[in-house]
């Protein structure tokens, strides 16, 4: 067994195969499924019950993707939303229950089990190495996998996409002209056209997505407020000047604190930096959870509020 847990701390998962090499027998393996003491992640391929335990929805599906790359070998390289998860893109709404491939050896597509083979289509594919795993480049995995979602949910894949830094802007208006005209891509024209890097996570996203569907002017996002002296104070998420206005996402993540610091200090030192921000620019702030973000109106209604009284 502890030559399976170094092929586990190195690949992640182990074979039947490598099993069998370390001494297990088929009844043996059957038996350590049975009993809980491994996980079967496909035909032939497991994973140790308390190493797959602790791992979340991303960890695993990148794991499973892995095991299926295995077995399928050179002839496809991940892609879609699996693609997204092997360049570590922040998802949201991403249906990770199946993982996808597209092929590279110009067979049609199809389904088999849990993996949805792509076929390959026309033009040039640039494949990436991801931890020895061929993946398609990160801009088609976004745009590939933003069509299967809602409007809302691809704008935060997009944004999430070029926040990343693997791409800019260019690639991806590059890589959506190669790609525009496939079934549904011509939905996403207005997304690519708006999407943008300033968001700081998946909830800016969403909430510029919100601020833009009511109507509301653009505001302006990271905008430095610093003091006379010309040193930083902070960077607000959004920024409306017309109506000295600054709108906060307050994830609960900056609350974590610096190393050393407790969740109080952290909570005392970001109150501190809000009351000098207010000091310094005579501007309203506004904080917002990922709990308002539910309720769209309720947080145009409360803009729109703000805005009136600054009139």
């Amino acid at each position: 067994m502890r030559s399976l847990r170094q092929i586990t701390k190195k690949a992640g998962f182990f074979t039947r195969t490598e099993a069998l090499a370390a001494g297990c027998t088929i009844n043996d393996i059957r038996t350590a499924v049975r009993l809980g003491e491994w996980h079967r992640l496909r035909k032939g391929a497991y994973v140790f019950a308390d190493e797959w335990a602790p791992l979340g929805h991303v960890s695993r599906h990148w794991l499973r993707t892995r095991a299926a790359v295995g077995a399928l070998g050179a002839s496809v390289a991940v892609s879609h939303a699996s693609g997204v998860i092997a360049h570590a893109i922040d998802d949201w709404q991403l249906d990770l229950t199946r993982i996808h491939v597209t092929r590279l050896d110009g067979r049609s597509g199809r389904i088999i089990g849990d993996v949805v083979q792509h076929e390959r289509g026309k033009g040039d594919l640039e494949i990436r190495n991801v931890a020895g795993i061929r993946v398609l480049e990160p801009q088609r995995c976004v745009l590939e996998a933003a069509v299967h979602l809602d409007p809302e949910a691809a704008f935060c894949l997009l944004e999430s996409g070029l926040r990343s830094k693997q791409f800019d802007r260019s690639d991806l208006e590059t890589a959506y002209a190669a790609l525009h005209a496939r079934h549904r891509m011509g939905r996403l024209q207005p997304l690519v056209a708006t999407a943008g890097a300033q968001s700081g996570s998946v909830a800016e996203s969403r909430a510029s997505w919100i601020f833009d569907r009511a109507g509301l002017p653009r505001p302006e996002q990271q905008w430095e407020v610093r003091r006379a002296d010309g040193s930083v104070v902070g960077v607000v998420d959004w920024v409306w000047h017309e109506w000295r206005l600054i709108v906060e996402f307050d994830g609960k993540v900056k609350y974590s604190g610096k190393f050393g610091q407790t969740g109080t200090d952290a909570l005392f030192a970001e109150k501190k930096r809000e009351d000098e921000i207010r000091e310094l620019t005579g501007y309203r702030v506004l904080r917002l959870t990922w709990e308002d973000l539910a309720d769209p109106a309720r947080i145009i209604a409360r803009i729109r509020a703000m805005s009136r009284a600054a009139s």
